[in-house]
């Protein structure tokens, strides 16, 4: 599975609670992608498009009379599968180990589809028009322009050999490309927690959305920042938080699979 480069001197109690999350992660992470394949994939065979309006949550997934935009809507999603599937082989410490040619091939493959994928989203968004407002928009922007420039470093850092920068910056791409994963884990989890258990207003859901575009691209790489710095007692505190963080994850992903993901394996 896909591993955190941590400092030489890591607390166990922070791998321990970074190997949990990772594992919580990697289940919802291959449900998201079963859901991504099981939707889209036959329309996007057959060429009957409007079969994404019937259960899908993506906004203008179909558009009548717009076969370009349709199209690139599919294949923005054939590449988010391939990114998932891709990044999460990518980040296997056993692949690169025993595998390098596959790794190194398959890294290639994660760079060409994070490009388009980024370049594609950035087309739906600001040619197409599909958007929630301007607020998301921007957030799917700087979602976009991070990805880029992730992966750009990221080859950049292999070129040089600084393998450990390398795994750095893929890190970084990686958590930046699951940015909508981290964005339906987290509305979900504020809907169970946030509404369901605490009984906020159904109305402060679209607050947390409009914080949660940005924050399920910012936190992720936020806490990675930490987790490569994190010295002393501040490991103990981060695999605090880890564990709150993987119990949240769990809740999100649970309700994600439950209402979204699953009608559709």
């Amino acid at each position: 599975m896909a591993t955190v480069p941590l400092p030489a001197a890591a607390a166990p109690s922070l791998r321990r609670a970074i190997m949990a999350w990772g594992w919580i992660a990697v289940v919802g992470q291959l449900l998201f992608l079963g859901y991504i394949i099981a939707l889209y994939a036959p329309p996007l065979v057959t060429g009957d498009f409007i079969r994404w309006s019937r259960g899908g949550h993506a906004i203008d997934a179909y558009v009548p009379g717009d076969r370009t935009g349709n199209i690139q809507f599919g294949l923005h999603i054939l590449l988010a599968a391939i990114l998932t599937l891709g990044g999460l082989l990518q980040l296997s410490p056993r692949l690169r180990a025993r595998l390098p040619a596959v790794h190194r091939w398959n890294g290639r493959l994660f760079v060409v589809a994070a490009i388009l994928a980024s370049l594609g989203g950035l087309w739906l968004v600001w040619v197409r028009g599909s958007r929630l407002n301007m607020a998301s928009a921007t957030a799917i922007t700087l979602n976009a322009a991070l990805i880029l420039a992730f992966v750009i470093l990221a080859v950049a850092a292999a070129r040089r050999r600084d393998f450990a920068g390398h795994r750095r910056w893929a890190l970084r791409a990686f958590l930046a490309v699951s940015g909508v994963w981290f964005l339906r884990v987290g509305m979900m989890a504020f809907a169970l927690i946030g509404i369901g258990l605490l009984g906020l207003p159904k109305q402060s859901a679209q607050a947390f959305f409009a914080v949660w575009s940005f924050g399920s691209t910012l936190v992720p790489l936020l806490l990675l920042e930490l987790t490569f710095r994190a010295t002393g007692g501040a490991q103990r505190a981060l695999s605090y938080g880890f564990w709150l963080l993987s119990a949240l994850t769990a809740v999100g992903i649970a309700g994600a699979a439950a209402l979204m993901w699953w009608p559709h394996l």
